[in-house]
């Protein structure tokens, strides 16, 4: 773990979450000297605006267009989609951001929250996480 971080992000939509997250670790890794970059992100849209593959809304045009200006300096840059249950350590940072009224930045997995940190000991044991789909059910008439 290099970094991990949580922050309140207040009034907006998730996919403006999502943005103002990517633009905050991108910025943060280019001030620590890191040139090649990958980011993951369970948002299938962002990872589309954010690689040119689909047309963003005009509401958050502003906030892609700074993410491109720090993507445009970095070296090596790839940006993939992964499913929520492949990043549940970062899942749970973001429903911990609902809990705190200031940035928090984590070092190291031992300034976790509790939730989070046991997330991020089963990544790092390689614990494989499903993907459970709820299903409806169906009351028979009497």
């Amino acid at each position: 773990m290099v970094l991990a971080f949580a922050t309140p992000l207040g009034d907006g939509t998730s996919i403006q979450a999502e943005v103002e997250a990517a633009r905050f670790g991108l910025s943060w890794s280019l001030e620590m000297g890191y040139k090649n970059i990958i980011l993951e992100s369970d948002s299938q849209l962002l990872v589309a605006w954010i690689m040119n593959r689909a047309q963003h809304p005009w509401s958050i045009d502003n906030q892609l267009r700074k993410l491109q200006q720090l993507i445009g300096q970095i070296k090596q840059f790839k940006c993939n989609h992964i499913y929520r249950e492949a990043n549940c350590a970062a899942d749970s940072l973001s429903k911990h951001s609902h809990k705190i009224t200031s940035p928090q930045v984590y070092f190291n997995s031992q300034q976790l929250p509790k939730e989070t940190k046991a997330y991020h000991q089963l990544d790092m044991q390689e614990v494989t996480n499903f993907r459970r789909r709820k299903t409806k059910r169906i009351k028979e008439p009497p």
